[in-house]
């Protein structure tokens, strides 16, 4: 398979650019959004040619199982699409170690990412890796505060909190501050915690007893450097079993605290008070992550010198997530490296080869003549 992209011509040459898939693809997707995320890994790197190994995570195994059925349905050839269960440490391990796969698409944990890279590093394989996420949502003074609000809780706890690209810290203008902090803790205290399967469920269960355990850590350890918890913090009333928070937000949170600095990926938001812009884009870096950002000003100027000036590889203003899904997706610092999405897969799942062709005499110097 070739795929044609640009050519280019002067009057002495014609050039142009083909591209070949790369090879095998190993993908590697995550627990808290596995179809999508296994779909939006496999669509790419087939459309480009490539066969493909799926390793899904281990904690959830079973929507992965439906794509043979459906890859056999769509015609697929044997042996394009191949499916792996197991744990990390030894499949996905294996997968990343094997000589015979070129490129390796990571969604998952910044210290996985890590693992990966130095496993991957003695092959020279292509990575793309989207990783962890601690990501800003910087309300300004001027902002439209109703919208704001629902952005901000929609933004964290949708998802349970499980989600790359939640705004976990919600950096506010110290003039809005009391009344940002009032409804937030109001409005989470009202959010209905319950059985995934009930529709009226707005956070579920958490994914599994060690995650629920890990971001249980993360709730004693914000109390125990001094933030203010002003909603949850526990589990919810009605909810003996299970792995159940309710939605909770911690006040008066410090850059200096590790609920401001580590991903939780849970349904935990720490709100935290700046004077300036100056001091909220520092407040907004002060992370190692760098994936995703939301500002919210009426201010358009402003709006656009904060996108630039804040590190993230995706930036929302005045709204929330909603992407085109050909635009690249990807962070910076320790959220990643690589894009996908669109054309940005395509660069990625193949190689590009360059054939130049003279269309007439190109002058070649006459060494030894």
């Amino acid at each position: 398979m070739t795929l044609h992209q640009d050519a280019f011509l002067t009057p002495a040459q014609f050039g142009y650019v083909i591209r070949k898939p790369a090879g095998v693809a190993g993908l590697i997707t995550p627990w808290n959004t596995p179809f999508m995320l296994e779909t939006w890994k496999l669509a790419p790197a087939l459309a480009s040619g490539c066969t493909v190994v799926l390793k899904p995570a281990e904690w959830t195994p079973l929507s992965a199982s439906l794509l043979p059925e459906i890859a056999a349905e769509a015609g697929l050839p044997d042996g394009v699409f191949n499916l792996v269960h197991g744990i990390g440490e030894v499949a996905g391990a294996a997968l990343v170690a094997h000589p015979g796969v070129p490129r390796i698409s990571f969604t998952g944990e910044t210290t996985t990412g890590q693992t990966i890279m130095a496993a991957a590093a003695p092959h020279l394989k292509g990575l793309s890796m989207e990783l962890g996420g601690k990501s800003p949502c910087l309300i300004f003074a001027d902002a439209d505060l109703d919208r704001a609000t629902d952005s901000a809780l929609f933004g964290v706890f949708s998802l349970n909190g499980e989600r790359c690209t939640a705004g976990s810290r919600i950096l506010a203008e110290r003039s809005v501050y009391p009344d940002l902090v009032t409804r937030l803790a109001a409005r989470a205290e009202r959010i209905r915690v319950g059985e995934p399967s009930d529709p009226a469920t707005e956070i579920g269960a958490l994914v599994h007893p060690e995650h629920y355990a890990r971001v249980l850590s993360y709730v004693r350890a914000g109390q125990a450097e001094g933030a203010r918890l002003v909603a949850g913090g526990s589990r919810p009333a009605g909810l003996a079993e299970g792995n159940y928070l309710a939605a909770t937000v911690f006040a008066d949170v410090g850059p200096s605290m590790r609920i401001f600095r580590e991903e939780i990926f849970g349904p935990v938001v720490c709100v935290t008070p700046f004077d300036d812009e100056a001091e909220a884009i520092a407040l907004a870096n002060a992370t190692r992550y760098g994936l995703a950002a939301y500002i919210w000003t009426r201010d358009l100027a402003r709006a656009h010198r904060v996108a630039h000036a804040v590190e993230a590889g995706m930036t929302w203003l005045n709204s929330h997530n909603v992407r085109d899904l050909r635009t690249p997706f990807g962070g910076v610092k320790a959220s990643g490296l690589g894009r996908e999405g669109g054309a940005h897969s395509l660069d990625f799942y193949t190689e590009s080869r360059i054939v130049h062709i003279p269309l007439g005499d190109t002058g070649v110097p006459r060494f030894g003549a």
